[in-house]
């Protein structure tokens, strides 16, 4: 249930120049989703699987789309141009790396120029395309264009740049993007476009810990016709300011989990009275913990990374809850929450628990004891 508007009049805040253009930035990503999954044809020429070291092992497949490597760089560029002190400290999970079929390279980089910027695209596309895509990329989106007419608050808080860094997912859910079947089990989706998200965090570069989130649904209402309404969330958490543009709401006893999830993990939160859902997408299944959809997001496996959980965490944070190891709290630390800041090596490792509410963290953490 989205919370109150508020009405930002501190234009020349740091931090609202920063969540605002991070706001912007991800419709940009979702309307480059929306009108490449549109195109069937352009969509079935520039799937590439992944294999090897590049492939998550969670998955039998594992995908990279123009729509990953091109949402990525329009968010690298785009913020880079408004914040130079930005540069070079925009990370995600592709490279700019595009392979074609015929066995080629295309090494993506938008350019200043439109034409340019066309020119590359196509290499990768017929000419309309290559246009379509080019013009999303250079058009200024603008604030009162976001789903929901979203507004910001007055905000004086004085946001360090310069120690500030991005984490990128680009398009969360790759499969269901390609070969989307829309499931439900309640409210929630557990399969299909609706598990697409675009992520975006900042955090800090120094204690890594995640200030600003934005979570971007591309797909958020089924088109009556042919066009997709979509949804964006965002939240904060920097000193003693915390805001979310969603109120707090508490599900009863649910949590979702990946399909892969061990049995034993399974009988056990059922054993303690939770009801599971099983649900494709981490972007997405942490969107349902923050929208009160379900109380709790469990994975003891180490199959999720920095760019699934930054923007997510913040939000989370920004509610009163957050992320924090599922080893470690396990353990009996339950105030081990993620980091950010290791960018050789941005997995989560040991699993996670995502939560809004402390006391079904510790209520979770009890029934994976027993």
């Amino acid at each position: 249930m989205k919370s109150a508007r508020w009405k930002c009049s501190a234009d020349n805040s740091k931090i609202w120049d920063l969540l605002k253009s991070m706001l912007l930035v991800s419709e940009k990503a979702a309307r480059i989703a929306r009108s490449i999954r549109h195109d069937n044809h352009l969509l079935s020429l520039l799937v590439e699987e992944k294999t090897g070291c590049k492939k998550n092992p969670r998955f039998n497949k594992d995908f990279k789309t123009i729509t990953d490597v091109l949402v990525q760089e329009v968010v690298k560029f785009d913020l880079s141009q408004k914040f130079p002190a930005l540069t070079g400290h925009i990370y995600g999970e592709e490279n700019n790396e595009i392979g074609l079929k015929t066995g080629e390279k295309v090494y993506l980089k938008i350019d200043t120029s439109k034409e340019n910027t066309f020119n590359l695209l196509e290499t990768l596309c017929d000419s309309i395309a290559a246009q379509l895509l080019a013009d999303i990329v250079h058009k200024e989106v603008l604030l009162e264009e976001l789903p929901g007419n979203v507004f910001l608050p007055e905000l004086s808080v004085d946001l360090p740049l310069e120690e500030m860094a991005i984490w990128i997912d680009p398009i969360d859910s790759t499969g269901e993007y390609i070969n989307p079947r829309t499931e439900k089990d309640g409210d929630v989706f557990t399969a299909g476009l609706h598990c697409v998200t675009v992520l975006i965090g900042a955090f800090s570069r120094e204690s890594g810990v995640p200030v600003i989130g934005v979570i971007n649904q591309p797909f958020h209402t089924a088109p009556d016709s042919t066009e997709w309404i979509g949804d964006v969330i965002w939240g904060l958490n920097f000193g003693e300011t915390s805001i979310c543009s969603l109120q707090e709401r508490t599900a009863s006893k649910v949590v979702i989990i990946s399909a892969s999830e061990s049995d034993d993990i399974k009988k056990r939160l059922l054993d303690s009275g939770f009801r599971l859902i099983e649900a494709a997408g981490a972007g997405y299944k942490l969107l349902s913990v923050i929208q009160g959809q379900v109380n709790a997001y469990v994975i003891s496996k180490s199959t999720t990374f920095f760019w699934d959980t930054c923007g997510c965490d913040a939000i989370l944070r920004s509610l009163g809850g957050g992320i924090v190891s599922y080893q470690k709290a396990l353990s009996g630390n339950l105030n081990n929450f993620l980091s950010y800041s290791n960018i050789s090596d941005p997995c989560n490792h040991g699993g996670l628990i995502a939560y809004t509410n402390p006391k079904i963290l510790d209520e979770i953490v009890d029934a994976l004891k027993k």
